[in-house]
C-alpha cells in the first residue's frame, strides 16, 4: 500500500516537472539559436526542418513526453472513483501520444516550401488544442468551484492567445512579419503549463491529506 501511494506521488509530481521543464528547454534553445526572435517566433521553429536547435532539444523533448505521460498515469490512480478525473488523465495520455506524432511532422522553416509535414503539423495543432481543452474541462469538472473558475479563464486565455496564434499561420507559411507569434503562442502554452502544474500540486496536497488522515 505504501509502495503505490509513493508511486502515485511520484507520477503526479511529473505534471510539475514537465511543465517546468518545458519552459527551461524552450527558453534555452531560443538562446541557443543565432538569430532567433522569441517574440516573434513561434516555438515549433526551433525544432523545425534544418534548424540549429532541432538536434538540440531532441532528448529534452523525450524526457517531457516521458513525463507528460507519466504524469496522466498519476491522474488516472489519483482519480479513485472519479469517473470526470480519469477521463482528463486519459485525455492527458493521449497528449503525450500526439506529442510523439509531432516529431514525424515538424514543420519546415520559413521561406522553405511547404510540403505534407507543413500539413500536418496544423492537424495535430487543432487536434492538440480540442484535447487540451477537453482536459482541462474533465479535471474542473472533478473539483469545486474555486478551481473550476480557475480552469475556466485558463480555457478562455488558450482560446484568446490560439486565436491569435492561428491568424499567423498563414504569414509564417508565406514568410511574412509575425511581429507578435512568439508572445501569443507562449502565453497560450503558459495557461496549460499553468494549469498542469496546478492540477499536479492540488493532486499532490490530496495525497498528503488523504495520507496523514489514514494514520490517525
Amino acid at each position: 500500500m505504501e509502495t503505490s501511494v509513493t508511486l502515485r506521488r511520484a507520477l503526479l509530481a511529473c505534471g510539475l516537472l514537465s511543465s517546468a521543464l518545458y519552459v527551461a528547454m524552450d527558453i534555452y534553445a531560443a538562446l541557443s539559436s543565432p538569430g532567433y526572435d522569441y517574440r516573434s517566433q513561434a516555438i515549433s521553429e526551433l525544432s523545425a526542418i534544418g534548424a540549429p536547435t532541432a538536434e538540440l532539444l531532441a532528448p529534452f523533448q523525450t524526457l517531457y513526453g516521458i513525463l507528460f505521460v507519466a504524469f496522466g498515469g498519476g491522474v488516472w490512480l489519483a482519480a479513485g472513483g472519479r469517473a470526470r478525473l480519469r477521463w482528463c488523465g486519459g485525455l492527458i495520455i493521449a497528449l503525450s501520444a500526439i506529442g510523439i506524432a509531432w516529431t514525424f511532422f515538424p514543420m519546415n522553416l520559413r521561406g522553405a516550401e511547404r510540403g505534407l509535414t507543413d500539413t500536418m503539423h496544423l492537424v495535430m495543432s487543432g487536434v492538440t488544442v480540442i484535447l487540451l481543452l477537453s482536459a482541462i474541462a474533465s479535471g474542473a469538472a472533478a473539483f469545486g468551484r474555486g478551481f473550476r473558475l480557475y480552469s475556466a479563464v485558463t480555457i478562455l486565455a488558450l482560446l484568446f492567445f490560439g486565436f491569435l496564434t492561428g491568424l499567423d499561420a498563414p504569414r509564417v507559411a508565406a514568410n511574412l512579419p509575425t511581429p507578435w507569434l512568439g508572445i501569443n503562442e507562449r502565453l497560450m502554452m503558459a495557461s496549460w503549463l499553468l494549469w498542469m502544474a496546478v492540477l499536479s500540486v492540488k493532486l499532490l496536497r490530496e495525497s498528503a491529506t488523504s495520507r496523514r488522515a489514514r494514520r490517525f
